[in-house]
């Protein structure tokens, strides 16, 4: 290693990410022959070759690809180590790059919480993002992330949050109008209410119960589900924080009780990202007051009208 540069790599970095020289220089201010020159260099030193040129464009070779994977990660445990070190008083300060699970737990839940803590420490901005259905967190630029299920990977830093728990519900008017549901396999003949999968996977201990939609409606979005829910189009499937106020008001009955499911919403960290006071910070903010702001929810339900 002490005969390759860190200005090559950064160099070879820009490159790759930005898919030519030409938007690599646009974007650092280098000319291209300089960047060019640069990695060129780096693959002298590696004795490999990382891009393949031509007058038209330009791709990664299957060693550049590894390469840019290792040194992505490489660049953000520096990054780290630098924040790390600048951390000298006891003010909070720096970037949190932070991604949630969304609907009514990111939305509603987490990101008052985070905003907060932002008002608490106003030296820490926290990029809240809520696109991701799940994300690699090793090889991802997140500081932190809330997800829901277990945890895979061992060698994270993980704070538990919250069991939530799914139930099945209907309106009474739909289940007057269909007859009860008495067990899984009634489910398959009704309309039902789903999200991005069209099949539920029901446990009860041991036994499982595979439900495919047969028909019904495919909506995106928890607060629609719900909605439709409250509408009589069908049986749904639901955090309880949607729908546990409507079943204490009667709006909704859940249905298969004993099939109902606790998942796990879990704080996970890189452990290099730990590391940083900010982030351990928001961390235990987050576990302090989530249980709170969840019971709330579930009490006083979402602050939306019934349709119809």
């Amino acid at each position: 290693m002490n005969n390759i540069s860190w200005r090559w790599v950064r160099a070879f970095l820009l490159v790759a990410e930005h898919g030519s020289f030409t938007a690599a220089a646009e974007a650092s201010g280098q000319s291209k022959a300089n960047l060019s020159q640069q990695v060129t260099e780096l693959e002298k030193a590696l004795g490999v070759q990382l891009l393949h040129r031509t007058t038209r464009s330009l791709r990664l070779t299957s060693i550049g690809e590894g390469y840019l994977e290792r040194s992505q990660l490489a660049f953000r445990q520096l990054e780290s180590a630098a924040d790390w070190a600048m951390q000298s008083t006891r003010e909070l300060k720096g970037v949190i790059r932070m991604n949630s699970v969304g609907g009514l737990i990111g939305e509603e839940l987490v990101a008052p919480l985070v905003f907060r803590f932002q008002q608490a420490h106003p030296g820490v901005e926290v990029e809240l993002d809520f696109s991701s259905p799940r994300v690699d967190l090793p090889g991802s630029p997140y500081d932190l992330v809330v997800r829901m299920g277990e945890l895979a990977d061992s060698t994270l830093v993980a704070r538990s949050l919250h069991r939530v728990t799914t139930r099945y519900v209907a309106s009474p008017e739909f289940l007057v109008r269909q007859g009860p549901v008495r067990e899984p396999a009634d489910l398959r003949e009704l309309p039902l209410i789903y999200g991005s999968v069209d099949h539920w996977l029901l446990v009860r201990g041991s036994e499982q119960q595979l439900v495919h939609a047969k028909k019904g409606f495919r909506i995106i979005s928890g607060r629609a589900m719900r909605q439709a829910a409250l509408a009589g189009l069908g049986v749904t499937r639901l955090a309880d924080a949607y729908v546990q106020a409507d079943i204490a008001r009667g709006d909704l009955v859940e249905v298969l009780p004993e099939w109902s499911e606790a998942t796990q919403l879990s704080l996970i960290c890189p452990p290099h990202r730990y590391q940083l006071q900010r982030v351990r910070e928001l961390m235990d903010w987050l576990k302090e007051h989530f249980a709170g702001v969840y019971a709330q929810a579930l009490g006083e339900g979402l602050p939306l009208g019934r349709i119809g």
